[in-house]
């Protein structure tokens, strides 16, 4: 009885057509609430993304989308940083609210400015 009740189960399992996973999907948006749209990824999609980029450390761009290789990733540039997260369950990139922190070089440079301007204000 359990033979059969094993491969009725393996049977129903191999025929079952697999659920396309679903992702919330935008393009460059300032806020996340424009970002709740729900995407059916293709059948190679197998992760959702959520891209932050910050800019000047004042505006932060959000997409989302499905991807068949995601990597998780962080970028540091002059004047900002990229942030890519990754995940692998159906709308599991709802927050795009991830802290996303200056650019360490464009902390160092606020820093040093701003030490030199203290320095020159105390001397004159």
């Amino acid at each position: 009885m359990k033979a059969v009740l094993f491969v009725l189960l393996t049977t129903y399992l191999a025929l079952k057509p697999g659920a396309a996973l679903q992702c919330y999907s935008c393009t460059a948006q300032v806020s996340n609430n424009d970002c709740l749209n729900v995407q059916n990824c293709s059948q190679d999609q197998n992760s959702c993304w959520t891209s932050r980029i910050r800019a000047i450390g004042l505006v932060t761009v959000i997409s989302k989308g499905c991807g068949s290789n995601c990597m998780d990733d962080t970028e540091n540039y002059y004047v900002g940083k990229k942030n890519v997260t990754c995940c692998y369950s159906d709308l599991c990139n709802t927050s795009g609210a991830h802290t996303l922190k200056p650019a360490t070089t464009t902390l160092g440079l606020l820093t040093v400015l701003s030490s030199l301007l203290l320095w020159c204000s105390s001397h004159l």
